[in-house]
């Protein structure tokens, strides 16, 4: 056997999990739609906990891939997504169906408060989707903020908000779904049309 040193070099390549944090997302915006445009019954909110949990593995996993990568913007935003988006809506929906049943008293209020400081960092960072993302993800996005400041005002008493809330949250879904698609068929070298950044 050689006395020299031999380098061993591997290798690895770290895969990007984003799009099923896009599917996560679509499912969530989907669900908060479905409720928010009473196409749906409060009789759902517990099986919307259920699946809003479900959600948080893959925001996640999606948030880790990114930051693995570097990319600081993308797993920020897929942390704070599972936290609230997914975590946070599941144990709210859970609440939300068994308060009439045991009679809980709560000021949902407090709510808004969360919503609309989400709404101010998604806001605020959506130049950073406009210049770098595909416009699929930049349309959802967009309608994303609209969805989250008209949800936090619903939750302070603008009820009158909750279809262009829903319905904003159906076009995130939309085009979320796009990004879903179009990121795992890219990862195996297929393309899928997602548009080009709308911002350069």
């Amino acid at each position: 056997m050689s006395k020299e040193t031999k380098e061993l070099v591997v290798n690895i390549k770290q895969a990007d999990a984003g799009p099923v944090g896009w599917i996560a997302y679509s499912i969530a915006t989907w669900i908060a739609w479905a409720a928010l445009c009473g196409f749906v019954t409060s009789k759902a909110y517990l099986l919307m906990g259920i699946i809003s949990l479900s959600c948080s593995i893959p925001y996640f996993v999606a948030a880790f891939s990114q930051l693995k990568l570097g990319n600081v913007a993308g797993g920020c935003t897929w942390t704070y997504f599972g936290a609230f988006f997914a975590f946070n809506s599941a144990l709210t929906y859970i609440v939300t169906y068994f308060a009439p049943i045991y009679g809980w008293q709560l000021d949902y209020r407090i709510l808004g408060y969360v919503w609309f400081l989400l709404a101010l960092v998604l806001i605020f960072t959506t130049p950073i989707f406009l210049k770098y993302a595909p416009a699929s993800a930049s349309i959802s996005v967009i309608a994303a903020d609209v969805g989250l400041i008209t949800l936090a005002l619903i939750y302070w008493n603008v009820g009158w908000l909750a279809k262009i809330c829903g319905w904003s949250f159906f076009v995130a879904g939309i085009f979320g779904l796009i990004m879903s698609i179009g990121g795992i068929l890219e990862g195996a070298g297929m393309k899928f049309p997602m548009g080009k950044p709308l911002m350069k």
